[in-house]
């Protein structure tokens, strides 16, 4: 029962389909570490309600769904820790304008899922709650800063999950778990009931496995605009030259050339002047100082690690050359990009330079790509691309201009089709 989409389980048995996620919670999260808190009696007598309105004929869009959300949202009763010891004790009143959204859909919220440290980095290596585990290969990470709400739904221990995104905290986890997510543009989504990290960086939004399943959410969570054709997509010569892994250029140049099979025209965009590691740094560094004011009780309190205090101070200690260099380049990538998507329709890039890698072993460029869409404000899809030798998946990224989170959903199933979609993990089918 873990494996049925949205639509299956709005017809199904949701008492059955709830106790089958718990099930496998209990069988692996352990191993895992993927969720951190848990709402079984809520969650099983939302269950029965659901099943109730199934047999009546009055399913609502979510009628039974499982859901994890992760720990930086409120949900009723649990304490929003955003992964810091500091705030085990912090227990939400009242749910997230976004969770009470799902749940007034029929949703049925499972419990909190792991995340990086404040949502600030790009692994779930969390001090106070445990290291996450790519289901795809234990010792891998699953990325962050959402990596709980990734692992999660590869391993089918929720049917999907809300994450965060400052700089690519969706859409690393779902590239580096093979599932599917999705930024929205800035402001779409509520931020009440968020712990904020950068509040013109930061968005909720949903990963699932499947297209449909994320359209399914977003429809609940999010006023969408009309969907809008596409003719003409847009790569970077800069992201084209970047240093990636040789699966991910080979999935990369597999998917632009599906899109061209679509009849997309695909064209190199020069965007003179555009320095992603730059325009990502900056985006790190309004982060870090957001973030250092943000927790600053908790630090007091004795609450974060060694490691997160580092990079709170990070910064503040930045020179005011690099402050400024970096503003610069933010304030450029958001000019550049949204000029850019008045030509094109949408921009493809690879997710992420990189698969997932082994825990310990942590590169500075998973955010390179990622962060351009946080910057400009504007939405992006990651969908699963294929693989690399070691069955590790690989992820594309799909930007698009404002307002065209339908359109880039309606392009992402097209694609789909011929990049062949969600695997799930040898060990948890």
């Amino acid at each position: 029962m873990h494996n049925l989409t949205i639509a299956e389980i709005r017809a199904g048995d949701s008492v059955a389909i709830t106790e089958a996620y718990i099930g496998r919670i209990a069988n692996f999260n352990e191993e895992l570490k993927a969720f951190t808190a848990l709402d079984l009696d809520n969650a099983r007598a939302a269950a029965a309600e659901s099943a109730i309105r199934i047999r009546l004929g009055e399913a609502r869009p979510l009628e039974g769904v499982p859901f994890g959300i992760k720990a930086n949202i409120d949900v009723e009763g649990l304490a929003t820790t955003a992964g810091l010891a500091a705030r085990r004790d912090d227990i939400a009143t009242s749910d997230a304008a976004v969770v009470a959204l799902l749940r007034n859909a029929g949703a049925v919220i499972l419990g909190h899922l792991n995340m990086h440290e404040g949502a600030l980095g790009a692994t779930t290596d969390n001090p106070a709650y445990g290291r996450t585990e790519n289901p795809h290969k234990l010792g891998r990470t699953p990325g962050g800063s959402s990596g709980g709400s990734g692992a999660a739904v590869a391993a089918g221990l929720c049917a999907a999950a809300l994450g965060t995104d400052t700089l690519g905290s969706v859409r690393i986890p779902a590239a580096f778990n093979g599932v599917y997510g999705l930024k929205p543009g800035t402001g779409l989504i509520s931020d009440d009931g968020l712990v904020p990290l950068a509040r013109r960086l930061d968005c909720i939004g949903p990963l699932a496995r499947s297209i449909a399943d994320l359209a399914a959410v977003m429809a609940v969570i999010a006023p969408l605009a009309a969907e809008r054709p596409v003719t003409r997509a847009a790569t970077l010569r800069a992201v084209n030259e970047a240093d990636c892994e040789p699966a991910v250029k080979q999935c990369f140049r597999a998917a632009v050339a599906a899109l061209e099979g679509l009849g997309i025209t695909v064209v190199e965009a020069a965007t003179l002047g555009l320095d992603v590691r730059a325009a990502r740094l900056g985006g790190y560094i309004e982060s870090s100082r957001e973030a250092a004011l943000t927790f600053a009780a908790d630090r007091r309190a004795g609450g974060i690690s060694a490691a997160f205090a580092a990079v709170l101070d990070f910064g503040a200690e930045a020179s005011p050359d690099t402050v400024a260099g970096s503003l610069a380049a933010m304030a450029l990538a958001h000019k550049l990009l949204n000029s850019l998507l008045e030509t094109f329709d949408v921009l493809v890039t690879p997710t992420t330079p990189q698969v997932a890698f082994a825990h310990g072993h942590v590169p500075n460029t998973q955010g390179h790509f990622t962060a351009l869409a946080n910057i400009a404000g504007v939405p992006a899809l990651s969908l699963p691309a294929g693989f690399d030798a070691d069955g590790m998946p690989v992820g594309v990224q799909i930007i698009g201009r404002r307002g065209s989170e339908a359109t880039l959903l309606a392009l992402g199933a097209r694609l789909d089709a011929a990049l062949g979609g969600y695997r799930a993990p040898a060990g948890f089918r």
